[in-house]
Order: C-alpha cells, then structure tokens, then sequence
C-alpha cells in the first residue's frame, strides 16, 4: 500500500477512534440529574427539560433580562398558561436556537417569546461551532464532571430529569435605582444588528413555523440595554421578516418606577418591576385565543400548589423588605 494511502488510513482510524472514545465518555459525563453537584450549571432554564411532555404552551427566549422580569407562575395563577422561562445569562442566539429545538423535543410550544437583547449580542462563529460539537459529544461541555464520575454507569442517561420552582424566573427584591430616565428619548442613529444574528432569527422564525408555533419578539424594560436606536433597528426587522414586535419600553400602561423597580441601576427588573411586565405579557398571551386555562385540568394540580406555594413566598418575603 503506497504510504499516502496508508497515512490516510492511519488518519481516518484516528478520528474514529477519538470520536468512538469521546461518544463512550459522554455516555458517562452527561448528568443523570439537573443539579448543580451534577454539573448542570443553567439550572433554571434547562429546568423546562424536566417538565411533562407536552405540558409548556408558551416559552420565553433570551438572555437574563428574560429570566429577571418575566414570572411564569404569576401568568399562571392569573390565566392559566402554563409558560417556561428558557433564558440564560447573556445568552447568544446559537444558544437560543439550541434551547428552542432542545425544548421541542418533548413539548409542543404554541408560542415563543423571544426577548430582543440577545439580538445585539455578538459571537464568534467558533462559539456555535463549539457548541454544536458539545451538543454531539456532552462530555466536552460536562468534562468537570470528574469529582463525580464514580457515580456514573454506562445506562441510558438524560440531561436533565428536575424542573425549576419558578419555572425559569429569578426571584429578587433587591432594589438599585436607576437615573437614566431618558434611555427612550436619545436621538441615536438605528443600530445595525450583526449580520451572523440576523440568520440565526431567520433560522429561528423558520423552526418555529416548521413545527406550529408562533413566534413573537419582545423588549423588556432596563435603561442599561435599551434605547430608541435598538428599539427602530427591531421595529424595522420585525417587518421585514414578518414577525409581531412588543417593546414594552414604549407601552403608556407599562408604569415603570425606575427609583424601585431594578436590582441594579437599570440593568435587570426585581420583582417589583417583573410583576408589572408579566402583568402585560399575561395580559397579551390571553388576548390572542390560542391558550386553554388548564388550572381545572387534572394533570396540571402541581402546577397549581406551585402556584400557591409561589404567591405566598413572595408576598411573605415582600411584606418582610417593606
């Protein structure tokens, strides 16, 4: 055999050596348990893979933003909805696709809420590659997960088997004003959205189409991330792709209190501020008629004694902060 011929055999044997080992170490790594001793370190929204299957009629997309100001359980105990907060810290949009089509696999969303910050957030095309690759062999994104190796077994495994008290949402009553009351009013030219985001919303918009659901894009109230520049870039977008857009940042009925309403300075809503836009979002999801109030429906009791076990908690801890 001529030695090319036999340096590309050595090559090929290689690569499927490496990946016949990465595929077994995988079945090992990936996390029998959505907890933080097993390795899951975005709890709240990978929580969604451990609800039932078909349960979650609506999920919200994007970053931290999403997960501070939206509450799945205050939508629930006023109209019934069952929604899912699918959000994680400054996430990018290859992540958001990934937590779109992971959520799919075992729920049937008639919507999805994308929030628009993640929009503006730039990444490189080695962070998608990367975790396409960690989305074929697990253990490249769980290889920390050697303190507990020893309590895995080569068995059938899954991700995440826990769901998230709050359905996705950050409970917080930390109150850090902000002063930059006039974010909306700047006169700045429409900022640009990376050429690279622009796909992957398309891909998005395609996928949700592709499987009955509805997409609809929002921007949550922070004076930190926000203003008129962004606000016309996605106005303008949502037109081009035909998508409905929702700034909450301009609604008159949506009465932010900036001196109480942010744990820090404008960045991110507390409780105070969430209650208020999930109020509206509440509001919106019902008036479209697509959603059943299911709080009568038997297979949804858990929802309701967690949505009790919700209400008061956070009254409780709110009439200890007055």
């Amino acid at each position: 055999m001529p030695t090319v011929l036999k340096n590309i055999f050595r090559g090929v044997i290689f690569v499927l050596g490496l990946a016949l080992m990465l595929f077994l170490l995988s079945k090992v790594f990936i996390p029998a348990e959505g907890t933080l001793d097993d390795g899951v370190n975005t709890l709240n929204s990978n929580g969604i893979y451990g609800e039932d299957k078909n349960s979650i009629d609506a999920i919200f997309l994007g970053d931290s933003i999403v997960y501070a100001g939206v509450s799945p359980l205050q939508i629930w105990n006023e109209y019934g909805i069952p929604t899912y907060c699918c959000s994680t810290s400054a996430q990018k949009l290859w992540y958001s696709e990934d937590m779109l089509r992971k959520a799919f696999v075992n729920q049937s969303p008639k919507l999805v809420m994308m929030e628009t910050d993640a929009l503006f957030s730039k990444f490189n095309f080695d962070d998608s590659l990367m975790h396409k690759a960690e989305g074929v062999f697990p253990v490249l994104q769980y290889h920390d997960r050697w303190k507990v190796f020893a309590e895995n077994t080569f068995g059938d495994r899954s991700e995440v088997t826990s769901t998230n008290e709050y359905k996705g949402y950050k409970f917080s009553l930390v109150i850090k004003p902000s002063t930059n009351l006039t974010y909306m009013k700047q006169k700045l030219s429409v900022e640009t959205l990376p050429s690279r985001n622009k796909s992957y919303l398309k891909e998005i918009k395609e996928y949700c189409e592709e499987h009955g659901a509805k997409l609809v894009l929002f921007s949550c109230p922070t004076t930190k991330h926000w203003n008129k520049a962004r606000h016309d870039s996605i106005t303008k977008l949502s037109k081009e792709l035909d998508i409905d857009y929702i700034d909450i940042n301009t609604l008159p009925e949506v009465k932010m209190d900036w001196s109480k309403d942010t744990r820090d300075y404008g960045d991110h809503l507390n409780h105070y501020g969430a209650i208020k836009v999930t109020e509206y979002l509440g509001k919106y999801l019902n008036s479209l008629g697509m959603f059943t109030d299911r709080r009568s429906e038997p297979a949804y009791e858990g929802w309701n004694k967690t949505g009790k076990n919700y209400a008061r908690k956070t009254a409780d801890a709110m009439k200890k902060a007055e």
